[in-house]
């Protein structure tokens, strides 16, 4: 799954500020560095073995980071500069994207090949595994090239260049107030996102899809807004954000796999192979429905209101 970094709030992502700083000066140092992070990620994330494939992990997560901090701070960028950020960031997390899936799927059917055989499958079940798994190397191999590319292409439109002219105009942007006062004004409606789409029944696979996205959001905009919120406010609202990632992710991962493997069996030409991918498909979808009911059975009422209720803690304190 798109995994989290830790059970505990990443120091590393937190900017070291004071809340009554200049929210141009956060802004800076916070747009600075995750810009960088992506720019190193996706420099190593087209070239690095797909036998070690946390690099696209990293740089999808790191896309994301990039994404909610020009979200946060949309009014000091101009929005010519803004939109060209948001466009070139959306096409690298949707490239590593595709990268991941592919090596998350690869990692499930690697696990199913070690596991019993299907007893009604061919003798040769085995064999059909290491074929389907020679076609996901390839497939995997083949996805590293649209990263290289990418980064190639930003190469030649002067990513570094585009970065420092950005940072040049949020430098000059006329917000003269405080960093803690900023982070309640643009952290109070991110949170009424989040739970305008939490008190919902969540029916489908895309509503938990954009809850996953909203919590996602939530939870990087707390690291960004560590400086403004009391530790002890922050930090029981991350674990749970990062509780509900956990949850959610086990289900996406499981609902993925399931698509993946239905759409191939239809196109593979071989019977015993669209056997055992109507069986993996068939296997994927239980899960994903087992891993919807655990998320429902977890994410009750009372928890519900305990993080609604830590948040909205975490905003009087930032105005205290």
């Amino acid at each position: 799954m798109d995994g989290s970094d830790a059970m505990a709030m990443p120091n590393r992502w937190i900017v070291a500020t004071g809340d009554t700083a200049p929210v141009t000066q956060v802004a800076l140092r916070t747009l600075r560095q995750r810009l960088a992070v992506v720019w190193l990620e996706l420099a190593h994330a087209g070239t690095e073995s797909v036998h070690h494939p946390e690099r696209v992990h990293q740089l999808r997560v790191a896309t994301r980071r990039a994404l909610v901090a020009i979200h946060v701070f949309a009014d000091l960028i101009p929005d010519r500069r803004r939109r060209w950020f948001e466009k070139r960031l959306r096409s690298i997390r949707r490239t590593a994207g595709e990268a991941r899936d592919l090596d998350v799927l690869t990692q499930r059917l690697f696990r199913s090949q070690q596991g019993p055989p299907n007893l009604w499958l061919p003798g040769h079940a085995k064999q059909i595994h290491a074929r389907l798994l020679a076609m996901l190397e390839r497939q995997r191999i083949a996805s590293r090239s649209p990263i290289r590319r990418l980064h190639q292409t930003l190469q030649d439109a002067d990513w570094s260049g585009r970065v420092a002219a950005m940072l040049e105009r949020v430098a000059r942007a006329k917000q003269i107030v405080s960093f803690r006062v900023y982070a309640r004004q643009r952290f109070k409606p991110m949170i009424e996102d989040f739970f305008d789409i939490a008190g919902h029944k969540l029916r489908d696979a895309g509503e938990l899809h954009a809850l996953r996205i909203e919590g996602k959001n939530l939870r990087y905009a707390l690291e960004i807004f560590a400086a403004a919120i009391p530790e002890s406010s922050r930090v029981p609202c991350y674990e749970q954000l990062e509780q509900l990632q956990e949850h959610l992710g086990a289900f996406t991962d499981h609902a993925t796999a399931a698509d993946r493997f239905k759409t191939w069996s239809r196109a593979a030409s071989a019977r015993s192979i669209r056997a055992l991918l109507r069986t993996m498909h068939e296997e994927e979808k239980e899960m994903a429905h087992e891993a919807r009911r655990g998320f429902s059975r977890w994410w009750n009422r009372s928890r519900r209101r305990s993080l609604r209720r830590r948040l909205d803690r975490s905003l009087r304190r930032t105005s205290a």
